[in-house]
């Protein structure tokens, strides 16, 4: 019940934001609604796939997140980055599915995001966990934040594995590591 909760955060406020995207895209550069359109279809074939399983590889998240990611490349342009730091040793190793993608969602959904103040995302591994950090800079309002994602993602990982999630904050970053399983 808990990871079907946590695969669920894929949830319909990102796929209202993503055809709004793609409505704009499509008056104005129809090749790139056409590419939009074919990642976004990929994001969802990936989680109806990938539902019913515990682990999947870090290469496997990663090719469904580089999907992820081109979406929200395309919505916010240059105020969004994310660079990839893993570790080749750590690919074969296994994370939750969609575990990667709640973390950027998270991060979108509680940072400002604009060309002058990008929201700079780091995905690496260190052979014991996978890292993601973001530049910290807090939104005011949160909207639709029920602040409880975060708890149910290490609720889930002691139910796969000994080890803890990590969740660190400094005045300019938020940091969260992933047991690698």
């Amino acid at each position: 019940m808990q990871y079907d909760n946590l695969t669920n955060q894929l949830n319909p406020h990102f796929l209202f934001n993503s055809l709004s995207s793609l409505n704009s895209l499509i008056q104005d550069d129809q090749q790139l609604a056409s590419d939009f359109l074919q990642h976004l279809s990929k994001v969802y074939r990936y989680v109806l796939q990938n539902k019913d399983k515990e682990t999947v590889s870090i290469q496997t998240e990663l090719d469904f997140i580089r999907n992820y990611v081109f979406l929200l490349e395309t919505r916010f342009q240059e105020g969004f980055s994310v660079n990839y730091n893993l570790q080749p040793d750590d690919l074969e190793r296994e994370i939750v599915p969609v575990t990667l993608q709640i973390l950027i969602e998270n991060a979108v959904k509680h940072n400002i995001i604009t060309a002058s103040k990008p929201l700079m995302l780091e995905i690496a591994s260190d052979g014991e966990f996978i890292i993601v950090k973001n530049t910290l800079q807090k939104k005011s309002n949160v909207e639709t934040s029920n602040k409880q994602g975060m708890e149910k993602l290490k609720t889930l990982y002691r139910y796969i594995t000994q080890k803890q999630i990590v969740v660190e904050e400094t005045a300019t970053e938020f940091i969260v590591k992933l047991p690698l399983v």
